[in-house]
């Protein structure tokens, strides 16, 4: 069922770029949401 679903959406270029944009920008978000919760928990064990 998987390889049905990846066959359709990487058909074309257009939707293989549109799912590692949407992946890409969800693991950045993702990083800078982690760095805020990191830096905020050592200002608050100071």
């Amino acid at each position: 069922m998987l390889n049905k679903i990846n066959k359709f959406f990487l058909k074309n270029k257009t939707n293989k770029y549109l799912i590692m944009g949407g992946f890409s920008f969800f693991l950045i978000k993702g990083l800078i949401w982690l760095g805020i919760f990191v830096f905020a928990g050592f200002n608050l064990i100071n």
